[in-house]
Order: structure tokens, then sequence, then C-alpha cells
């Protein structure tokens, strides 16, 4: 999770920070924005291939090898993002994340592992957990991220350092997966793997009865909520021209209140309030609140704004994850986790496209755009989910 937080500020400011001056090339504002989310659409687009197949051969192998193998992809093509810049190659650029976009669907494994080890009433707290680690790594990631990319705190720092140090800090992590994790999957399953298992999947997502309305709120939700995480950067290099130091500042403000809401204030609901009733009240919550960015004129009022983001997403995510837990037997839950992370890397490769042909205005169209999504799915889970659970 800090691997992902540390390149968080990096990326957009290849292309967006004042002083860009990679890929000198790509001249033009529109070949930077058809560069730039191509690129971020590489990652989740390899991500709904490998999600599934990870998902599938971690209920045939077990979870702590895929895991591993997994870390191994993920520090090769962060090694191969500096090359990219070093070598001013976009072919390498495309390629160093594609891998590690592939092996990022490790993290229905994640899920899954958690999964096999908690009872029902336990697993808004227990995945709650993973995103009290993603909020660790917004918290100390993106700070990271800013300060290794800034040449002002060191004079060998560039915007490749930050992938040399996730690239190393991934062998860290296979190597405290294989002295320390312990196996969580006491039943292995055979299931059958093929590379359009994402595909299929989506299918069965869509007509299954059972999963097909919670699936469609997943993948709206999801859908809005990449538009911010994926265009937030970029928003604050073109609204208030922001150093990367300062948008990991902004980003570890929204991880320290993730901390706090999946760490605590979740722990302290749950017991009282069931997942669906968390849902339909924060789903509204974020996606007004997307929406609700393009207004602040300062950076204060951005982290107010901020703050409410991170307490509906930290309450909200947890719940609609075990809601969709809750459709599958012990034995479905590779598979149904496998399916929700395929659900979700297809609405995190739309964005990028629908911003590169629709969305010049970078301020503006991204957070009205996705806020709007979160809200048709809110309306869904309201009148559809909800009423048909009762």
């Amino acid at each position: 999770m800090l691997g992902i937080g540390i390149i968080i500020p990096v990326i957009p400011a290849i292309f967006y920070a004042n002083d860009a001056a990679h890929f000198a090339g790509l001249i033009g504002e529109d070949k930077i924005r058809w560069t730039f989310c191509l690129l971020m659409a590489a990652f989740p687009f390899m991500q709904f291939f490998g999600a599934p197949i990870l998902g599938g051969l971690s209920d045939r192998f077990g979870r702590k090898r895929v895991i591993m193998v997994s870390m191994i992809g993920t520090a090769l093509g962060y090694s191969l993002f500096s090359l990219a810049l070093y070598q001013q190659s976009l072919i390498i650029l495309f390629l160093s994340r594609l891998i590690p976009g592939f092996f990022g669907g490790s993290l229905s494994v994640l899920f899954s592992a958690i999964s096999d080890v908690s009872e029902p009433e336990d697993k808004p707290k227990n995945f709650a957990l993973i995103g009290m680690a993603f909020g660790l790594g917004f918290i100390f990631g993106p700070l990271l991220g800013g300060i290794l990319s800034d040449s002002s705190h060191c004079s060998w720092f560039d915007l490749t350092t930050p992938f040399l140090f996730t690239a190393a800090l991934s062998i860290t992590n296979f190597m405290l997966v294989w002295w320390r994790f312990q196996e969580t999957l006491d039943v292995k399953k055979y299931t059958k793997i093929t590379f359009l298992k994402g595909i299929e999947n989506v299918k069965k997502a869509f007509t299954s009865l059972n999963l097909r309305t919670l699936f469609t709120i997943t993948f709206l939700n999801t859908l809005g909520f990449s538009f911010y995480t994926q265009f937030f950067s970029v928003f604050m290099y073109e609204k208030f021209h922001s150093t990367t130091s300062e948008v990991g500042y902004v980003f570890g403000w929204v991880g320290f209140w993730l901390v706090f809401t999946q760490g605590f204030l979740i722990r302290k609901l749950n017991p009282s309030l069931a997942p669906a009733s968390i849902v339909s009240k924060t789903m509204l919550v974020l996606g007004l609140g997307i929406i609700a960015m393009v207004f602040p004129s300062t950076i204060v009022g951005i982290l107010i704004l901020n703050f409410f983001l991170a307490l509906a997403q930290g309450l909200n995510s947890p719940n609609l994850l075990t809601l969709v837990s809750g459709q599958a037997q012990p034995e479905q839950q590779g598979e149904i986790l496998g399916i929700n992370q395929s659900m979700q890397s297809l609405a995190q490769i739309i964005p990028p496209l629908v911003v590169a042909i629709f969305g010049k205005n970078l301020a503006t169209f991204p957070f009205v755009f996705g806020g709007s999504m979160i809200i048709l799915g809110w309306l869904i889970f309201v009148f559809f989910f909800n009423k048909k659970s009762s």
C-alpha cells in the first residue's frame, strides 16, 4: 500500500507539473492529455485480466504463492518505469504500467485471505484493516513520493527515485511474505482459468440474479471515485500550481482520516449499524463531496472537503465489500472477490478514456462526472438493493 501511495503525486507530475520536461516530443495539450490518460488506463486494464486469474490460482495453489509471485512482478514494473524516464521511452513507460497492473490483481487475493479467516460478523472490521493499510499508505506514501522526487531535499532525487524505492519495497514485501505469512486457505479448489476470465466475470456479474444489482452499484461507486483518485493530483497541479510535495501533504491528510475511520470509527459503528445502513448514507455524501470539489478556491477549502470525503469513503468501502462477500459461500470467496476486483478494474479503466475524449477542463469535468456516477449508484442501492434485501 505504501508503494501505491508513493507514486500517486509523481506520475501526473511527469506531464502536468510546472517544470515538467519529460517526453518533450509530446507537444500540445491534447497529446499530453491522451498520453497521460492512456497511461493511467494501462494499469487497471491489465488488472482487469490479472485479478480473476490470480484469484483462481490462489484458490488452486494457495494465497501465499500467488502473493509472492505478484511482488516480483510489481518490482519489475516499477524498475522499468525508472528506466523509461531515463531512456525517454514511451514503449517502456507503458510496459512498466502493464506489468504491475496484471500483478496488482493480487489485491483480490489479499481480501480472500482476510475472508478465509473471518467470521461473517467480523468481516467489516477485518476488511477495514486492509482499508486502514491503504490509509497508512496514503499518509506516508505520497509524502515519501513528494520528497523523493524533489531535488530540493537531496541533489540526486528526481522523478525516477520514488519508482526505484517502490521496487525495493516490493522485494522487501516478498521476503516478509515468504518469512512471516501463514497460508490461510484450508481447502484448495480447482478453478478453470483463462485470460478472458475478466470478461466472463463481467458477464456473470450483470446476468446473475443475486449479484447484478450489487455489482452494478460497486461498479458505479468505483467508477465515480476513480475520477477523483486518478485526476486529483492533476487538479492540484492545474488549479493551484502545487509541487509534488504539496500534493503529497494533501494525500497524507486524506490518509490520516482514512486510518482514523477504518481503524477506529468503523469498529464503533458496525456493532450497532448494519453494512447496508452505512452504505446508504456514505455513498450519497461521497458523491456530493466529489462534485463539490470544483468550488473551493483555497487549499484550506480542499482540506476541509477531503476530510468529509475520507470519512465517507472509509466507511463506505469495507461495508460495500462486506455486502459483496456475503453473496458467496466460503469456498467461493476467491471467485466472488475476483469478480468484484474485475468490476473495479473495469471501472478504473473508463475514467481516463472518458477524460481523454471529453475532459479538456481537468479542474471540473472529472469531479462532476465522477460524483454523478456515485449518486446514480446510491439511487440504485436505495431503491433496488435495499428494497430487495428487505
